[in-house]
């Protein structure tokens, strides 16, 4: 039996679905099983030990949709007996239907996006992403466990950083398809983290290339290390491995920190932690008031001061 997993992105979202390979795997030990994902993100899926294949599509193609590339995606789909559609838009499921799997398996917001499956998990109500993707193993006809929750990397790589430290992470909602920093602590309610947690230990940033210069006045004033750019992604899990904890908005450093660090604090601004929080990991929120669950369901970015109810005390008294 040949399966296919397909998911475009992101980085956080793409780790979520880890328990759900390893259950795939446990319960069908002999099949083909596969991952086609987004070009920008299978680094964190290459060498994952139950995946028979990681293949790679341009995710511009759909970002911008360009509908000229769609034949080159219809051609990897094709030939699987299965295909487990981890995306909701229905783009996704309608691919699926023309790729000529004869099982389908995926999300439901709408009926135009459940129809195209041969079984569909309704999405909406709040309930971990992590459960909404086992889900899927239940709407296949296969036995599920939902204790077994631990998000999984392919295996980190050292980096030679001096401990002990603590990593401050302040990201998130910069990502193809959405560009904003709506998931971003302000900065003053940042830098008062940073000058807290300078005092205890030496504290490291983590990020792309991109965001080194939002975190370089951080490391000038209290001689913070900033490595955005500097290390590989496997490079960075071995730096958030051996954190003392890991301070994070919800962002795609954070998933990735759950799955190596048992204690990460996540720092939540739009998003509703019931539904982003890595399993496992503890959370700050008080921006309950304000939540607009169609920023989960749709997509459609928010408006406002989602951090403005937010107290350095809070995240202190929070942390593991």
């Amino acid at each position: 039996m040949k399966i296919l997993l397909w998911k475009i992105g992101a980085l956080g979202d793409v780790v979520m679905t880890t328990p759900l390979v390893r259950q795939l795997r446990r319960n069908l030990p002999r099949a083909q099983i596969d991952y086609l994902v987004g070009r920008s993100f299978r680094g964190v899926l290459e060498g994952n030990p139950h995946l028979d294949h990681v293949l790679d599509f341009d995710d511009g193609i759909l970002f911008t949709a360009r509908a000229g590339g769609l034949p080159d995606i219809l051609r990897l789909l094709h030939g699987y007996d299965a295909i487990y559609v981890l995306d909701k838009h229905w783009i996704f499921t309608w691919l699926a239907r023309l790729s000529g799997a004869p099982q389908r398996v995926g999300f439901r917001r709408r009926a135009i996006e459940g129809w195209p499956n041969t079984a569909s998990v309704p999405f909406g109500p709040l309930r971990q992403d992590v459960h909404y993707y086992l889900d899927l193993l239940e709407a296949a006809g296969l036995p599920v466990d939902r204790d077994d929750t631990q998000l999984e990397l392919p295996p980190a790589q050292p980096y030679e950083l001096p401990g002990p430290y603590i990593v401050a992470i302040n990201a998130g909602g910069n990502n193809p398809g959405e560009t904003s920093d709506v998931r971003q602590m302000p900065r003053p309610l940042f830098e008062g983290l940073v000058a807290h947690l300078a005092r205890e230990l030496q504290v490291v940033f983590l990020g792309s290339a991109q965001e080194r210069s939002y975190y370089e006045p951080f490391a000038a004033s209290y001689g913070a290390m900033n490595l955005c750019g500097v290390t590989t992604l496997p490079q960075s899990w071995g730096v958030l491995a051996k954190a003392e904890v890991v301070y994070t908005t919800d962002t795609g450093l954070m998933h990735m920190a759950g799955a190596l660090n048992d204690r990460v604090l996540g720092i939540f601004g739009p998003t509703h932690p019931l539904r982003k929080c890595p399993p496992g990991a503890r959370w700050v929120w008080r921006a309950e008031y304000m939540h607009d669950p169609r920023y989960e369901l749709y997509g459609r970015v928010p408006n406002g001061r989602f951090f403005e109810r937010m107290q350095l005390q809070d995240i202190l008294d929070a942390a593991p």
